[in-house]
C-alpha cells in the first residue's frame, strides 16, 4: 500500500522534563544487562570468571564502569599490603602479604630491629659491664699470649724468628742474630737450604700441636661468650618484643616474619663473633642490613578491593619490573628494585583494560593469560639481555595474585580471540554487551537529561534551552536511526555540547538553543559541499523534473568514516533482444560488491516471476549506475533497478522529481534499508541547488517510517507541503507512484510486457 506521510508522522517529537536538576544515581539502562553479568562474575570465586565487555571505548563509559565495580566491591575485605622480603637467599626475595596498612608498619619495625642490633652488638663488643664476658676475654688473651710465647720460644730453639700474618704464622731463619733475607737464602748451598727446610717442617709439626691448643681454647671460650651474647640480646630485646607482639597481634604472617628475622640476625651475629669489633664490623653490617622490606603495594588508604584502569598495559605496567642501578657499568639489583604493576596492585579487586591497547603491546596478552591461569605473577620476564651486564640480579619468588579482569573491546576482537585462542574461552567466561540503542522511554529520557546535566556541570556549559535539549535528543535518535530510540554515545554527546557552547560563547549569548545544536549536528564537511558543487555545475548529471524512460533517481550514501551524507545517483537501463539476462555494468567492470551482486540475482528472480516463470524473456537488460566509478555494494537500489528495467521494457516514462530507495525480494516485497535520513536529505539538497524543492519527494520502504529523523529544514518543507515522503510495501506501489502514466496496475504492466516480448521475438 502506497501513501504519503503526514507531517505529524515525520516531525521529530521529544517530550522533555522541564526540571533537569535530577538527583540520585541510576544504573544506566544501556548497561543494565551488562552490569548484572559483571556483578555475577565479580562475586563468583570460580576460575575463569573474567569479563569481556563488548563496548565502544570512551572515558565517560570507563568512569561509569569503575564507579559501578567499586560499588559492587564496597563490602569486600580491605586488600592486603604486598611486600617483598629477604628470607634465606638474598637473591631470591619472597612475597609477604600482610594486613591492610601493615606493610609500612612492618618496614618500620624491621628498621627498628636493625637499629637495635647495630647498637646492641656495638655495645656488647665494647662494653665492660659484663664481668664474666670480660673475664673470658682476658683469659683468652692471657692464654693466647702464653701459647704464642711458647711458640716463639720453640721457634728460637730451632733457629727461627716467628712473624704473624692474616693467614697465620711465618717462620724466618736467623743467622748471626739477624733475619735471613730471600737473597741470602737463594745464595745458600743446596744442602744448607735442605737442612733449613727440614727444620721448618719439623717446627711446623710441633707448632701445629701448640696452635691446636690455641684453637680449642679459643673455641671453648668464644662459645661461652656467644651464650652470654644470646642472653644479652634476649634481655635487651624484651621491650621491643612487647611492642611487636602488641602491634602485630592480629597478623600472624607479619609476626612470623619478624620472629624469623630476629632469630636469624641474632644467630648470625653470634656465629660471626670473634672478640674484635674492627675485624667483625663489615660482616656485622652485612648480616644486619641484608634483611630489607620493600612494600610494593601499600593499601593503607584503601578500604575495599581496588579497581584500577590501566591506560597503557605494557608488560612492565601490568605486572611490575626490577630496576637496575649502574655501578661502574655493572648493573646491580636488590629487593628495593622491585616495582609492582597494576595487575598486582589490583590484587583482590578488579583491573580494567582496553582490548586494543592490550593487544598492541607485544607479549602483554600472553603474560596476562599466564598470570590468570597460574594465579601467580612471575617477574622473570624482566630477565633477559641485561643480565649479560649484571653483577647482581634477582630472581624473586612468584607472587600469588587473584585479580579479576575486565577487557573492553569490540565484537571483532572478541570473535577473533574466542575462535582462535582456546585459552581465552576458559579465562574470560563472561561476555557482557553494551546496548547503546534504547527505546526513548521515560526512564531513558531521564537518564539522558541527567547525563546532559552532568556534562554541563563538568565542562562549565551554558544553560541549554528546551529546544536545545530537543535537538540533542534528536541528534542521538538519528544516531540510533530510529525516532523512537536513543543512541547513548557519550563521546558524541560531550563533543556536541562543548562545540555548541563554544559557538554560543563566541556570539556572547547566555544560552545554548536548538539552532546551536543543529548547526553542529548537521554541519557539512568540505567533501559534501564539493559534491553539491558538482551537481550545481552540471558535472554530475541528474534530472529533478520531467519524465524519462529507463532512467530513475536512486539514492546512495557516501560514508568516509568521519562523515556520511546522501548522494542521488542516476540509474539507467536499456534493453535489447537477448535471453532474459540482466547485465550489470558494475559487475562486468569488477565494481560490484557481494551484496550488490546478490541483489542483482534476486532482481532476476523477481523479473522472471512477474513474467510467469514459464518462458524466458527474449530481452537482455543493461543496468548502469551512471558516473559512479568505485565499488558499489548493498541492495538498497534494487527497487529502483526493477522500476528502470520495467520502464525500459514497457516504454513507460519515470517521474524525475521523485527519488526512490528500497530493497526487494523475489516476490516484489519491499524491504528496509539503511541511511534513509542521509538519502532523503541528499536528494533534498540537490533539488534545492538544481531547481527547488517544490513538488519533489522521496519514496522509502514503509518499514523505514520510524527511522525518519530529518533536519529541521527538511521537516519544514514537509510541514509546508512542498516536499513529500512516500512509503511503499511492494514494487507495484512504487510503480503507481513513479511511473508517469494515467493508470498503472500489475495487470497493465503484465500486458505491456507481453506485447513487448512479442515484438522482440519478431526481430
Amino acid at each position: 500500500m502506497k501513501r504519503v506521510l503526514k507531517p505529524s508522522e515525520v516531525l521529530y517529537d521529544f517530550e522533555i522534563v522541564e526540571d533537569r536538576e535530577i538527583e540520585g544515581d541510576f544504573i544506566l539502562p544501556q548497561y543494565k544487562d551488562a552490569y548484572n553479568k559483571i556483578k555475577t562474575s565479580l562475586l563468583l570465586n570460580g576460575e575463569g570468571y573474567n569479563i569481556y565487555l563488548v563496548d565502544e571505548f570512551c572515558k565517560d563509559r570507563v568512569k561509569h564502569i569503575i564507579s559501578y565495580v567499586k560499588h559492587i566491591l564496597t563490602d569486600g575485605k580491605p586488600p592486603k599490603d604486598i611486600c617483598y622480603v629477604i628470607k634465606g637467599n638474598v637473591k631470591e626475595p619472597v612475597p609477604l602479604f600482610v594486613n591492610n596498612g601493615y606493610g609500612n608498619k612492618l618496614k618500620k619495625v624491621v628498621d627498628k630491629i636493625q637499629e637495635f642490633y647495630a647498637e646492641s652488638i656495638f655495645k656488647f663488643y665494647n662494653g665492660v659491664d659484663n664481668k664474666e664476658k670480660e673475664h673470658l676475654i682476658s683469659t683468652i688473651k692471657d692464654r693466647r699470649s702464653k701459647i704464642v710465647g711458647d711458640l716463639i720460644k720453640l721457634s728460637k730453639d730451632y733457629g727461627f724468628e716467628i712473624k704473624t700474618s692474616g693467614e697465620g704464622f711465618t717462620f724466618i731463619p736467623i743467622v748471626d742474630g739477624k733475619e735471613m733475607t730471600e737473597d741470602e737464602f737463594d745464595n745458600l748451598k743446596e744442602e744448607d737450604k735442605f737442612e733449613i727446610l727440614n727444620k721448618v717442617d719439623e717446627l711446623k709439626i710441633n707448632a701445629n700441636d701448640i696452635l691446636e691448643k690455641l684453637r680449642n681454647m679459643k673455641n671453648d671460650e668464644i662459645n661461652r661468650i656467644r651464650e652470654i651474647m644470646d642472653s644479652f640480646f634476649k634481655e635487651e630485646m624484651e621491650e621491643l618484643n612487647l611492642v611487636i607482639e602488641e602491634e602485630f597481634n592480629d597478623d600472624s604472617e607479619a609476626k612470623d616474619y619478624i620472629h624469623y628475622l630476629i632469630t636469624e640476625i641474632k644467630g648470625e651475629l653470634e656465629e660471626n663473633y670473634s672478640i674484635s669489633y674492627e675485624d667483625d664490623e663489615e660482616a656485622i653490617r652485612d648480616i644486619i642490613y641484608k634483611y630489607d622490606v620493600n612494600v610494593i603495594v601499600d593499601n593503607s588508604d584503601i578500604e575495599y578491593p581496588p579497581v584500577i584502569f590501566e591506560e597503557d598495559p605494557s608488560v612492565s605496567n601490568l605486572f611490575g619490573s626490577i630496576d637496575y642501578e649502574n655501578h661502574n657499568n655493572i648493573y646491580v639489583s636488590t629487593v628495593k628494585s622491585i616495582r609492582a604493576g597494576s595487575y598486582v596492585r589490583a590484587n583482590g579487586g578488579c583491573l580494567i583494560l582496553r582490548a586494543s591497547s592490550l593487544l598492541s603491546n607485544s607479549q602483554s596478552y600472553y603474560y596476562l593469560k599466564r598470570a590468570i591461569i597460574s594465579e601467580k605473577v612471575d617477574l622473570d620476564y624482566n630477565r633477559g639481555y641485561i643480565e649479560l651486564f649484571t653483577l647482581s640480579s634477582l630472581k624473586p619468588v612468584p607472587m600469588p595474585i587473584n585479580t579479576k579482569v575486565i577487557i573492553i573491546g569490540d565484537y571483532d576482537i572478541y570473535d577473533a580471540l574466542y575462535n582462535y585462542d582456546k585459552e581465552f574461552r576458559t579465562i574470560f567466561k563472561t561476555r557482557a554487551d553494551y546496548r547503546g540503542v534504547l527505546k526513548a522511554e521515560n526512564k531513558v529520557k531521564t537518564v539522558l537529561l541527567k547525563e546532559i546535566n552532568r556534562l554541563s556541570k563538568e565542562n562549565n556549559i551554558k544553560p541549554i534551552t528546551s529546544s536545545g535539549i530537543r535537538e540533542i535528543a534528536k541528534f542521538l535518535s538519528r544516531k540510533a536511526e530510529n525516532k523512537n530510540k536513543i543512541h547513548f554515545d557519550h563521546d558524541e554527546l560531550s563533543n556536541l555540547i562543548i562545540q555548541a557552547n563554544y559557538k554560543a560563547a563566541e556570539e556572547a549569548r547566555e544560552f545554548i538553543d536548538g539552532d546551536d545544536i543543529e548547526n553542529i549536528a548537521y554541519r557539512k564537511e568540505p567533501i559534501e559541499r564539493e559534491y553539491l558543487e558538482l551537481y550545481d555545475e552540471k558535472k554530475l548529471l541528474i534530472d529533478v523534473s520531467g519524465s524519462k524512460v529507463g532512467q530513475i533517481n536512486g539514492l546512495s550514501v557516501i560514508d568516509t568514516g568521519y562523515t556520511s551524507f546522501g548522494k542521488p545517483v542516476k540509474i539507467t537501463c536499456t534493453c535489447f533482444k537477448g535471453e532474459g539476462k540482466i547485465i550489470d555494468a558494475q559487475r562486468e567492470s569488477n565494481l560490484s560488491g557481494k551484496i550488490h551482486t546478490k541483489g542483482i540475482n534476486i532482481l532476476k528472480g523477481y523479473i522472471n516471476n512477474i513474467n510467469g516463470g514459464y518462458k524466458t524473456l527474449p530481452v537482455d537488460f543493461n543496468l548502469s549506475f551512471e558516473q559512479l566509478y568505485g565499488v558499489i555494494d548493498g541492495d538498497s537500489a534494487s527497487v529502483a533497478e526493477a522500476l528502470a528495467i520495467i520502464s525500459a521494457l514497457c516504454k513507460i516514462p519515470i517521474k524525475q522529481n521523485i527519488s526512490i530507495t528500497g530493497s526487494i525480494n523475489q516476490f516484489g516485497q519491499v524491504q528496509p534499508i539503511g541511511g534513509v535520513n542521509e538519502k532523503i536529505e541528499g536528494f533534498f539538497e540537490v533539488c534545492k541547488i538544481m531547481d527547488d524543492t517544490e513538488g519533489k519527494g522521496v519514496v522509502i520502504p514503509l518499514s523505514n517510517k520510524d527511522d525518519l529523523v530529518l533536519s529541521r529544514e527538511v521537516e519544514r518543507a514537509i510541514f509546508e507541503g512542498k516536499f513529500k515522503i512516500y512509503t511503499i510495501e511492494t514494487v507495484e506501489d512504487a510503480m503507481e507512484l513513479v511511473f508517469d502514466a494515467e493508470e498503472i496496475t500489475m495487470d497493465n504492466i503484465m500486458e505491456l510486457i507481453s506485447k513487448q516480448c512479442i515484438e522482440y521475438e519478431k526481430k
